[in-house]
């Protein structure tokens, strides 16, 4: 299969940039070592510049998994090689039925749909998409309808799910001029993706079975409301480095008395420098994003004494603040390839003095002594917005920004608008 893969990518890579492979195997993941398969797939990917879009996987021994998942089908229900690949986005499936009795919900994850964590944590499946629903015992089923020939065909599983997610990334590829890198398309889809039922971020207790949730349609990845503000950065970083963002320009609209108010939400991909001998820790750099306010703290006779740095839209799935490094791994998803960020400045506001945007890339195993490393790309998409869509946040953004820094409006492909002529 890896062989006929790369004389096609030989062939294509060129003009396609995303590829559908919805395929599993037997074998679940570990979280040990990710798969040899996983791994000839990475190698692939960053070959060829292209994407990959993998199916979760399928678990068939009856019963299949219920929602909540117990524990004893948590291990037998992981994801299998080679859904552990680190640069390709892992897709599940989501029920579009709920079941009265023994089968998930609406917007819960297919009974047959398998879960992660991938090996070292990592979040798999990266997106959920609705790939069919039935209960655990299969014998009332709803499925995707295609077509099989002249016959329209109705079946279940992963392998229907991931196709709707890599037309919307091909989508996103295509819409976009010139085309995206893999790593700003896959930051993109990841970064308005949401919780099936609530429209909402997925809680932390839930990302290893809906991953960051299901993407949302091409018009919102791409388009902004007028009470929010989407801004796209792409760059490179080096071992020892970091890149700053001092005195972040805040909308106006949403700062008043003094306070800043509304929500900040932050995506940032990237594709690692890998080594498979170093089995868990087969990912070696690390982009993390910092964004807060500065303060001001005065002594009892009001003279400055120290000025500190507050940040407030932390990593997503962060249960506490810990510093072993085993914690940050499992609970932080420290070394992923995609982390989200996310912070309400809640109905009070948040004071401070000025805003500041970091972004440092961490290595281990001392290759940032390697003279060969290249630098480190990554994307990272910053949204600032009103959750009561009010205020007039993008045009506030757009004039700050026009008239202090150099920027521009991401290029789209004009779209051709077709009228039916009315009667009459």
């Amino acid at each position: 299969m890896l062989q006929d893969l790369e004389t096609a990518l030989k062939k294509h890579s060129n003009e396609i940039k995303v590829w559908n492979l919805s395929l599993g195997s037997n074998e679940p993941c570990s979280l040990d070592y990710f798969s040899a398969a996983a791994v000839e797939l990475d190698k692939l990917q960053e070959k060829y510049n292209v994407s990959f879009v993998i199916s979760a996987g399928n678990y068939e021994d009856l019963p299949l998994l219920n929602y909540p998942r117990k524990e004893e089908e948590l291990a037998k229900g992981r994801i299998t090689s080679p859904a552990d690949s680190v640069l390709a986005v892992t897709v599940g499936s989501v029920t579009h039925k709920s079941h009265a009795a023994n089968g998930p919900k609406e917007g819960e994850p297919s009974s047959f749909s398998r879960h992660g964590a991938g090996p070292n944590y990592i979040i798999k499946p990266d997106l959920v998409h609705y790939g069919g629903s039935c209960d655990i015992h299969c014998k009332e089923a709803f499925g995707v309808r295609s077509i099989d020939g002249k016959k329209i065909r109705e079946d279940l599983g992963t392998s229907f799910s991931t196709p709707i997610v890599s037309r919307l990334l091909a989508n996103i590829y295509h819409h976009i001029v010139p085309a995206p890198s893999p790593v700003l398309a896959r930051a993109i889809l990841t970064h308005h993706a949401h919780d099936p039922r609530t429209g909402n971020r997925v809680p932390d207790e839930e990302v290893n079975f809906l991953g960051f949730g299901i993407p949302n349609i091409l018009e919102n990845c791409l388009e902004c409301p007028p009470w929010a503000s989407t801004l796209v950065f792409q760059d490179f970083l080096r071992p020892g480095y970091y890149l700053e963002w001092d005195n972040f320009p805040y909308p106006s609209s949403l700062i008043k008395d003094g306070k800043y108010y509304g929500n900040i939400r932050m995506t940032v991909a990237f594709a690692p420098v890998r080594n498979e001998k170093w089995g868990t820790e087969y990912c070696e750099t690390h982009v993390e994003a910092h964004m807060g306010v500065y303060h001001k703290q005065k002594s009892r006779d009001g003279r400055i004494t120290t000025i500190k740095f507050k940040g407030l839209v932390p990593p997503e799935h962060d249960v506490a603040e810990e510093m072993y490094e085993s914690y940050q791994v499992k609970n932080l998803r420290k070394w992923a390839p995609v982390r989200t960020y996310f912070g309400n400045l809640g109905p009070n506001g948040i004071k401070g003095d000025r805003w500041r945007l970091k972004v440092r890339l961490l290595t281990r195993h001392s290759i940032e002594d390697d003279e060969t490393i290249k630098p480190q790309p990554f994307a990272l998409i910053l949204t600032i917005s009103d959750p009561n869509h009010q205020a007039a946040v993008y045009n506030d953004m757009a004039i700050n920004i026009r008239a202090r820094f150099q920027a521009e409006n991401l290029m789209l492909r004009a779209t051709t608008q077709v009228r039916a002529r009315q009667q009459g």
